[in-house]
């Protein structure tokens, strides 16, 4: 029930709102950027992969599961005995330290930010492992030109190595393999990358890799004052000024890309420098995704490549959103409370402490 302290602050909230679209309508732009119109496809094979991951803190022990699974799409062949899965789950002692059996020694567990980046570390060795394994599948059926891969999350995610300080720990054999693992999957991404066919898609972005290519301000004093504006609302509010998006109705097509240059290197490798970023929109009205590709080669002036990738992900998008990720998206979901569910059936019965809450 909404009381009345909380209306109020609700209609704060709204006020506060309004004036920041006022605010926002005040932006001007130096600066350029295309919007290549396009609603042509093209026929190939598609492989759509995702991932889930779900964690409990629990008295003693941290918990979780990851599950990913790469769907292979096509109009044609049946492909179906590509599809490929596969999990992962661990669990660490917080209060207990765990036995290292061989040593008969007890090894300090990470801390707890540690082991909430390891499911997510497992959830990307997961999915670039499946897509290989898909992918080397399904080459065994069509031509590697007629193949692409959905990732369905921001390529740069993939390629840094988040655990910093391992060479300073004391956990350094717990952090071994998945420096091993990050290795391999760095490869398997190269691997992946030389026809240009590996596609991550996000449907979220807060970045602001165009700021510095269409670089908004406001005026103020006649002053011109930079600000960051996300992506999208930029991209959106860009369009509709040129008139491109008529009544802010975004029309199908994709914008230049822009490079985004890796500030370190990825295993001493040279050709690993940087990520090209576009977007596209795949439905009249639709939503705006982004892209991010060619995570070897630079193919900045390249817009027939891009638009021979934008017609191979249009194929599979009949409502706006690429088919095979939506599947793969449903197949490798997995919730807490079914993580709880199959602990419970299984004998495991760990106390969070909210178990009163939720009687």
């Amino acid at each position: 029930m909404a009381t009345p302290d909380i209306i109020e602050r609700v209609e704060l909230i709204r006020n506060k709102i309004n004036e920041l679209i006022l605010r926002f309508l005040e932006i001007d732009f130096d600066g350029e950027l295309e919007w290549h119109r396009e609603d042509a496809s093209q026929n190939n094979v598609a492989i759509g992969v995702d991932s889930s991951y779900t964690s409990r803190i629990f008295k003693f022990a941290y918990l979780y599961l990851v599950r990913g699974v790469a769907i292979p799409y096509s109009s044609s062949t049946d492909l179906r005995s590509c599809l490929v899965s596969d999990s992962d789950g661990d669990v660490h002692f917080l209060a207990v330290p765990g036995v290292d059996a061989e040593k008969g020694s007890r090894s300090p567990s990470p801390p707890i930010r540690e082991l909430k980046k390891i499911s997510s570390h497992k959830s990307k060795d997961i999915e670039i492992e499946l897509g290989y394994k898909a992918y080397l599948c399904v080459n065994d059926f069509v031509d590697e030109e007629d193949i692409i891969i959905l990732m369905d999350r921001s390529g740069r995610g993939f390629l840094p190595y988040r655990f910093k300080k391992e060479d300073e720990s004391s956990l350094q054999e717990f952090y071994r393999p998945l420096k091993e693992s990050w290795r391999r999957r760095i490869i398997i991404i190269k691997e992946l990358s030389r026809e240009n066919n590996l596609i991550f898609i996000s449907k979220t972005q807060t970045r602001t890799y165009y700021n510095e290519k269409l670089m908004p301000y406001i005026s103020h004093e006649d002053k011109k004052i930079n600000i960051l504006v996300p992506d999208v609302i930029l991209i959106d509010e860009y369009f509709r000024r040129k008139g491109v998006f008529k009544e802010g109705v975004r029309e199908p097509g994709f914008s230049d890309p822009v490079v985004y240059n890796m500030r370190e290197k990825i295993l001493e490798d040279e050709d690993i420098k940087h990520v090209t970023i576009f977007y596209a929109v795949f439905r009249r009205g639709g939503g705006m995704y982004q892209n991010q590709i060619s995570l070897v080669g630079d193919y900045f002036n390249k817009t027939d490549l891009l638009r021979e990738i934008f017609r191979k992900i249009m194929f599979w998008n009949p409502g706006g959103h690429p088919e095979p990720l939506r599947e793969a998206h449903h197949m490798a979901k997995i919730s807490c409370k079914d993580f709880q569910k199959l602990l419970y059936i299984y004998g495991i019965n760990l106390e969070t402490g909210r178990e009163v809450l939720e009687l």
